[in-house]
């Protein structure tokens, strides 16, 4: 049965109603979901990002029926996931990080302890900065030199050729550049 393609297993799960059908589809696809959408939140959002993805299946689980079939189902699964997560993105903007006292001089010496600090305000630089982006852009940098995506899986994700991707790629590392310099950061090319 797994050698089915994904419109044979949904037409066979919208006659049937059968659980192990529409199972298929997740196994299939719920590690590319996950990636998608974790590369869409950002850094340190996996627990958010395994959340987003039960969240997707369900409302894909609810709305397969509007699956028309003219274009693939990974492509519309993706773009359900992509949109998902830019509105989960767009709340937690809302949302501030609390670092305990003790959290934050844990270390035992003040050396440790500035440059743990030091490390930790360029990362939310560049959190902020990548942040600042176009969620096009954000996207794709996030998920091509942070999670290790290839150009053509992005491409998959928004359905968009190779070259694309690249311009995509290209236009946010210049854009991110000059938000980082403005901050002071010069390392990034």
């Amino acid at each position: 049965m797994s050698e089915l393609d994904d419109a044979e297993i949904i037409a066979d799960f919208l006659q049937t109603r059968d659980p192990e059908r529409f199972r298929l589809l997740v196994e299939r696809h719920q590690q590319n979901v996950f990636r998608l959408v974790l590369s869409v939140l950002g850094p340190y959002t996996d627990a958010d990002a395994e959340e987003i993805t039960q969240e997707v299946f369900l409302r894909v689980f609810e709305k397969l029926e509007q699956w028309r079939g003219n274009a693939k189902f990974s492509t519309w699964l993706y773009r359900v996931a992509y949109n998902s997560a830019l509105n989960k993105k767009a709340l937690a903007r809302f949302r501030f990080e609390h670092i305990s006292t003790e959290d934050l001089f844990e270390t035992a010496d003040a050396e440790n302890v500035s440059a743990e600090l030091s490390r930790k305000r360029q990362r939310e630089i560049v959190a902020r900065c990548l942040e600042a982006l176009p969620p096009i852009y954000s996207f794709t940098i996030y998920a091509h030199y942070w999670l290790g995506h290839s150009v053509d899986e992005i491409g998959r994700y928004l359905d968009a050729p190779p070259n694309t991707v690249k311009s995509y790629l290209a236009r946010g590392r210049q854009r991110l550049g000059l938000l980082l310099a403005k901050e002071g950061i010069t390392c990034f090319e």
